[in-house]
């Protein structure tokens, strides 16, 4: 990410409520187990599962989790911890470990190019003689060679291979029943897999994750499934619990985001009969928050520090805080114009020092109402930023809304007022039935050639171009489920922005509101509005657009309409 995308964390107003039907803070425990890093975080799991030490220790790539994921069933079996490693030397951190476990033996998870040879050299220095690797040509060969050192059973676990979160959540369940975990790809079963399932004499097949991740061509090779599911991970890591029926009187929770602390978590709790629940960054899944409501749950183990599990997070899991209005929301915050492009330049103001007041502004009155703000260029800064560039970082964002704030200008002094601008036509999105209205006439949209700003169109038999710069817009009469919600939005945000002295300018529309096609609201990929604030270029108007006064009153009516949408 370049330095200048500045992600700004969540900002926490605490207020003291209840929540009917949350476990009472008073009966929660919790243990959290962290560290400076993940490998600090493996040691300490190995410290709590391993007080007194073990003979073997599983050593696995601290990023390359896909030959680890098939890791933690053999773990289990031979009561060991998984630590973790760099593929060309093992941490201090990591050796001292190994050191106070008396480790006589060591398992390798991957092969060379994961963990090199001089990691065995490092091991045999330290005086252990006996090392074993378990390795393969690929992912799936290891998971392979993971399952013939199991016992024998007539189970197996089926998991993407390409993907962690699935594999990971049930892991504890598999390695306590002794089930391996084999790895599929998307739409196909590699021929290791294949064979893991016949040597084995596998005769049922558990499936974790939808099939977007294990397809039904796969699932129809493979014998008698049974299918977990779910709209995400976390909703996965739910339903491993509710459908297998598992115990659940303490769960051990994990970021679904990287794989570290639930692939070192996953032995510990699977000794100590606990499921392993993933979580999300900055807000509670709504399929955890539930399954802990139902199970009643209220023990708990954290893996990794507040940067993975925030306390917040498990608070208002646990019911010890309430959910802010706008938790678990992300908006990207886009302060138009910026260094070498000023914007407007009237009676004395600056348009990109306005845009990054009210930014600032908004941004404060979101975050207090608990939603997580990202800027595409940081306001407190004067940096440029491309049109493409913004848009393009903020389809990373996973946003669920974008706004752009600017401020408008005109050759006359005589327009004032605010307006509202969004796309029905979203090339990001989709294209279907678009058409382009050039002087009262609908020609069928072909494709845009954005670089000659460009509308490609057909024209009876023949294509024909025509300007994007100017009158000619492109409209979308199925608008997408985004432009829906940007829609609705727009209605809600004209009576917030209204203020006494500025309303809804009618320069563009009757109600203030315009579809255009704009580069930002057209080639983002989530709801997404551009306001112009009021005309810089009306001397009067643009007093009222400076007050510090009036931005901070327009910035929280807009943040509270958004609120207001959100829970509606």
């Amino acid at each position: 990410m370049k330095r200048y995308f500045v992600v700004f964390s969540l900002v926490f107003t605490l207020v003291f409520m209840s929540l009917p039907s949350l476990v009472g803070h008073a009966e929660v425990t919790s243990k959290r187990m962290d560290g400076a890093d993940r490998f600090a975080v493996s040691v300490n799991v190995s410290k709590e599962g391993w007080p007194n030490g073990s003979g073997t220790v599983i050593l696995a790539n601290y990023l390359a989790f896909a030959d680890a994921l098939a890791a933690s069933p053999l773990a289990f079996k031979e009561d060991a911890p998984i630590l973790l490693t760099h593929s060309n030397s093992i941490t201090q951190t990591t050796m001292d470990e190994i050191s106070r476990l008396k480790a006589s033996r060591v398992l390798l998870v991957g092969g060379p190019g994961s963990i090199s040879e001089n990691i065995v050299s490092q091991l045999k220095q330290k005086g252990i003689q006996t090392i074993e690797r378990i390795g393969g040509i690929d992912r799936y060969e290891v998971s392979f060679n993971i399952a013939q050192k199991l016992g024998q059973t007539d189970t197996a676990v089926l998991a993407n291979g390409l993907k962690f979160p699935d594999a990971l959540a049930i892991a504890p369940y598999a390695a306590q029943n002794g089930y391996p975990i084999l790895l599929s790809q998307d739409n196909s079963l590699p021929s290791k897999t294949t064979e893991a399932f016949q040597t084995k004499g596998i005769t049922k097949t558990i499936i974790v994750g939808g099939e977007g991740s294990v397809s039904a061509n796969v699932a129809s090779k493979v014998p008698n499934v049974n299918r977990i599911g779910g709209k995400d991970r976390y909703e996965v890591s739910a339903n491993i619990v509710t459908q297998l029926n598992l115990a659940a009187n303490k769960a051990f929770l994990a970021t679904g985001m990287t794989f570290a602390d639930a692939l070192t978590g996953s032995v510990l709790a699977a000794k100590q009969n606990a499921p392993m629940l993933l979580m999300h960054p900055t807000t509670v899944p709504t399929a955890i928050q539930s399954l802990v409501q139902t199970k009643n749950i209220q023990d708990f183990v954290i893996l990794g520090g507040t940067a993975s599990v925030p306390e917040r997070v498990f608070q208002i899991l646990t019911g010890q805080a309430p959910a802010l209005p706008l938790e678990g929301k992300t908006i990207v915050i886009d302060p138009g114009h910026g260094g070498t492009d000023p914007g407007a330049v009237q009676n004395g103001y600056v348009e990109k020092n306005l845009n990054n007041q009210f930014s600032l502004k908004f941004a404060d009155k979101l975050q207090k109402l608990g939603a997580n703000i990202i800027y595409t260029r940081n306001p407190n800064s004067d940096n440029f930023i491309d049109l493409p560039e913004r848009a393009s970082f903020a389809n990373t964002t996973n946003a669920d809304l974008f706004v752009s704030i600017h401020h408008d200008s005109n050759v006359s002094t005589s327009p004032s007022g605010f307006s509202i601008h969004y796309s029905s036509y979203r090339p990001a999105i989709e294209v279907n039935d678009v058409y382009v209205l050039s002087n009262g006439v609908k020609y069928p949209f072909i494709r845009e050639e954005t670089e000659n700003k460009q509308f490609i169109v057909r024209n009876g038999s023949t294509e024909m171009a025509l300007s994007y710069v100017g009158n000619n817009i492109a409209y979308d009469p199925t608008p997408s489920p985004a432009v829906v919600t940007t829609k609705a939005l727009t209605d809600v945000f004209v009576t917030a922005l209204a203020y006494p002295g500025i309303k809804a300018t009618t320069a563009y529309s009757s109600t203030g509101i315009r579809d255009s096609n704009l580069y930002v609201t057209r080639w983002t990929n989530m709801p997404s509005i551009l306001i112009e604030l009021g005309f810089m270029s009306n001397s009067n108007e643009v007093k009222l657009l400076a007050n510090p006064t009036v931005q901070d009153t327009r910035a929280q009516n807009l943040a509270n309409s958004i609120k207001d949408y959100f829970n509606k």
